[in-house]
């Protein structure tokens, strides 16, 4: 008989690890809060290790197809002077990343593992994992499985049940988020830009369909409060070179938020129920890899499971698989904000002195993270 599985969250993390665990044979079920899956959110990069997993997944083609191959990157002062300038082919490699709307990227992973699978409008109240995992749910109905995934990100029910470990930590930055439909000479076809200035940071990207995600980093104690409107990002901003300011003023709606993270946790799981994705390893943005670790994750444990017919060992190895690289990561992220969100002008000064003397193949390395890591067959 056939192992079932329930999975809470239909995030990124969940809906992938929806298609992988049906890859190995694995029947499932995904919960999800939210009363439906809107299209929310503004753009993600997936760089060539997520694109593996997509692979994996057998949706890369559709992403590929609805989203904007990235090749080349720049990296600029707030004035516009070039620090670097990153060609992705010279490393022998194409397609090196892809950027598409989070909506379009959800939508795809949604009918890859089939909407039928999708229960909508029920959050998570409490778990359980005594013979089998089972989950209660926000109607007070409950449900069985052989195994429960907590897939539901920064505030994660399934981790506060395990875990009791308590929120978040908030890292000393926000962010604004957007999508312009704006079409900008400073911003080349298949070229990503980021900006660096004192305590402040802006990154866009061409994200398929005529449209530009973008975003802002803030180093700010308080958090975001007050600062939500496209006027406060404008005015914090403004007299930076093109295309930033058109880029906001363009822009319908902004998400704000504050960023957090953890630090890595020994354990992610407990009997029959384990975590993935934010749950697990909520990192900041800088190093760009929270959804693509969250792909990672979804192909280790479901190759876990296929090949180990008993459960809790196939959970613990999946845990022990993916916590060091995960927690690399998050400690790669920290140390990124750290220098290029400093408002220490003589950090800054620093690092607009080095970051050009940097070979390009050392920056894509370690910044595009083009690694040899290799996912585990599915």
């Amino acid at each position: 008989m056939a192992r079932t599985a329930i999975i809470i969250g239909a995030g990124i993390g969940g809906l992938s690890a929806a298609i992988a665990l049906r890859k190995a044979g694995i029947k499932v079920e995904i919960f999800e809060k939210a009363s439906a899956l809107k299209e929310v959110g503004a753009g993600i990069v997936l760089y060539p290790n997520a694109l593996e997993a997509l692979k994996a997944l057998d949706v890369y083609d559709r992403v590929v197809a609805e989203g904007a191959i990235g090749r080349r990157g720049k990296y600029l002062t707030a004035k516009g002077k070039v620090l670097a300038e990153l060609n992705i082919e010279i490393a022998g490699r194409s397609n090196a990343s892809v950027a598409i709307h989070r909506a379009d990227l959800q939508r795809a992973l949604a009918d890859q593992a089939g909407h039928e699978r999708i229960y909508t409008g029920l959050a998570c109240t409490n778990i359980h994992s005594d013979g089998r995992a089972g989950v209660t749910l926000s109607d007070g109905s409950t449900h069985n499985a052989d195994f429960v995934v907590g897939a539901d990100g920064l505030h994660s029910v399934v981790r506060a049940a395990l875990l009791h470990d308590g929120a978040p930590k908030y890292s000393g930055c926000f962010a604004w988020r957007g999508v312009s439909e704006l079409t900008h000479p400073g911003l080349p076809p298949e070229t990503g830009i980021m900006l660096f200035g004192t305590g402040l940071q802006f990154g866009a990207i061409p994200i398929g369909k005529g449209r530009t995600y973008w975003f802002g980093c803030v180093a700010a104690k308080a958090g975001m409060k007050g600062r939500t409107s496209k006027e406060h990002a404008m005015e914090t901003f403004r007299g930076w070179t093109d295309p930033v300011v058109p880029l906001i003023e363009s822009t319908s709606e902004i998400l704000t938020h504050d960023l957090y993270d953890r630090d890595p946790s020994n354990v992610w799981g407990k009997k029959y129920v384990s975590l993935l994705g934010d749950a697990a390893h909520p990192m900041t943005p800088f190093m760009g890899q929270g959804g693509c670790q969250a792909l990672e994750d979804s192909v280790t444990l479901a190759s876990c499971l296929k090949n180990e017919s008993n459960t809790e060992k196939a959970l613990r190895r999946y845990e022990s698989l993916r916590k060091p690289r995960t927690a690399s990561f998050v400690h790669q992220s920290r140390n990124s904000g750290a220098v290029s969100l400093s408002s220490s002008p003589l950090v800054t000064r620093v690092r607009d002195l080095i970051l050009p003397l940097i070979p390009s193949d050392y920056l894509i390395r370690k910044l595009h993270t083009l690694s040899d890591y290799e996912l585990p067959n599915l």
